[in-house]
């Protein structure tokens, strides 16, 4: 594995293994929330994970964007693609 191969599969899987933690994170926590388990569990808390979800997509669209010139056909990247899967 040459280094510019090594460093694509790290990009990928730092984009991967971040997404499914962000999904997760999200999901448990208004999961905790809504089931009133912690009370002093707060809207503010719960956000972060989603606005750190939503910047991870986005430069996963983005990175995907720049290799894969696709102007008319948004297709959803595969990082955010395996991430959603691990997260089922």
């Amino acid at each position: 594995m040459n280094k510019e191969e090594y460093i694509t599969s790290r990009i990928e899987s730092k984009l991967i293994s971040n997404i499914a933690n962000h999904r997760l994170m999200v999901r448990d926590l208004f999961r905790k929330r809504h089931n009133g388990a912690f009370p002093e569990l707060g809207r503010g808390q719960c956000m972060h994970h989603v606005n750190e979800l939503r910047v991870w997509l986005r430069m996963a669209k983005l990175i995907d964007e720049s290799k894969h010139r696709m102007p008319f056909r948004s297709v959803e990247p595969y990082e955010t693609y395996y991430a959603k899967e691990l997260t089922k």
